[in-house]
């Protein structure tokens, strides 16, 4: 079990930050828990009476924990503050925005509960310092993902418009505990082409701009894709290039490695090797697979066969990516690693579990680079134990 308090998963990023004197952009640390990041900024602008797009960072963090990273406000004033949820600290100014390139890492403090045994969790650590782990995308990335549904980017890539109109209202609601809410969006599509009953129904900017759009152009489903904010497309896209990416990482991993371990999670299986032979470690050590896109580079002719057969599966092509809908947001490949290594793993504390009596709990510190999830890690070294949710 992780995450059973805040205090139970630290998160500290990492960034190479071109600080100096004087400069447009002011440059605060963000620590913050029970926020995510996106909806921390949203509130951030109200409460400073700025425009949201001041606010410029450069990754998302969860809200199950307390995390701290950079962020940038388009201002020379000073906004530092302390609150419950979140403080906000000055550390001096840059020339550009907060943005992902200047992120290398992220650092983790993580306390796993709810343990009958420890020494399983040893020997798993020592196969992770000299194994690695896979560097597949965790449930977090996909969250706003109906997987009944379908994802919101493969209905725009085949032309399904109406249907990622529809996908993208329904997922927004998919973690919500607001039953009225959720009977809300179920009115909605039970009322579908009804424009002016759904205008009625709808809430929040962004829903009535879909609606008032349709209501003036009935059958032009693009356009009101249109009203969707460039962030939100973004994430959906980059759900979706995820999904590829784990997909063609599982098959790859079957076609090498004979004794794989599975777990079932939220998003689909993850596969975990425990050992691997010397030539499937250097092949995996060094592997990079590519995001999809119209154009991508493959390691070899292997991964390009396995991908070309996922394309098929899903009625893909490659040139599918160069969609010309929802112009503002496209598919970019880049080369991601399969296999990690976390940077100065190390137990910090074992003990027993004051949440859980008779249990144990062990702290863990280690880095990570840029994107990878702490969890995936956390779901490596927790095989063989009975994994708690």
């Amino acid at each position: 079990m992780i995450k059973a308090i805040p205090e139970d998963f630290i998160v500290e990023e990492i960034a190479d930050l071109p600080l100096v004197e004087r400069g447009e952009f002011r440059v605060y640390k963000l620590t913050k828990k029970n926020w995510t990041t996106p909806d921390l900024v949203r509130f951030l602008a109200k409460l400073l009476s700025i425009s949201p797009k001041a606010i410029a960072y450069g990754g998302k963090k969860d809200k199950h924990g307390i995390t701290t990273q950079y962020i940038t406000i388009r201002s020379q004033r000073d906004f530092s503050r302390q609150e419950p949820s979140f403080s906000l600290k000055a550390i001096g100014f840059m020339r550009k925005a907060m943005s992902p390139a200047l992120i290398k890492g992220n650092r983790f403090l993580i306390t796993i509960r709810d343990l009958e045994s420890l020494e399983p969790i040893f020997y798993n650590l020592k196969e992770v310092k000299i194994y690695g782990f896979p560097n597949f995308f965790d449930d977090q990335r996909f969250r706003g993902v109906n997987q009944n549904l379908g994802f919101f980017a493969d209905k725009v890539l085949r032309g399904h418009y109406n249907g990622a109109l529809q996908v993208f209202l329904q997922s927004q609601n998919i973690s919500s505990s607001d039953k009225k809410n959720r009977e809300r969006i179920t009115e909605i599509i039970a009322n579908w082409r009804n424009w002016e009953k759904c205008l009625e129904l709808a809430d929040g900017l962004t829903e009535k701009r879909i609606f008032r759009t349709l209501l003036l152009r009935p059958d032009d489903f693009l356009a009101a894709l249109e009203k969707i904010p460039r962030e939100e497309i973004a994430m959906a896209y980059a759900a979706f290039g995820s999904h590829l990416w784990n997909e063609l990482l599982r098959r790859l991993l079957k076609e090498k490695i004979k004794d794989l371990k599975e777990i079932q999670a939220e998003s689909g299986i993850y596969l975990f090797w425990k050992t691997l032979d010397e030539e499937t470690l250097n092949y995996f050590k060094e592997l990079k697979l590519p995001t999809p896109a119209a154009k991508m580079q493959f390691p070899d002719d292997l991964s390009r066969n396995l991908y070309l057969k996922i394309l098929e599966e899903n009625n893909l092509k490659f040139s599918s990516f160069r969609t010309k809908a929802l112009s503002r947001v496209f598919f970019r490949s880049f080369q991601r690693k399969v296999l990690l290594y976390p940077e100065n793993l190390e137990i910090t504390e074992s003990k027993e579990d004051e949440l859980h009596p008779k249990r144990k709990a062990l702290v863990l510190s280690f880095a990570l680079p840029r994107g990878a999830f702490a969890t995936m890690l956390v779901k490596r070294i927790l095989l063989d134990e009975e994994i708690k949710k």
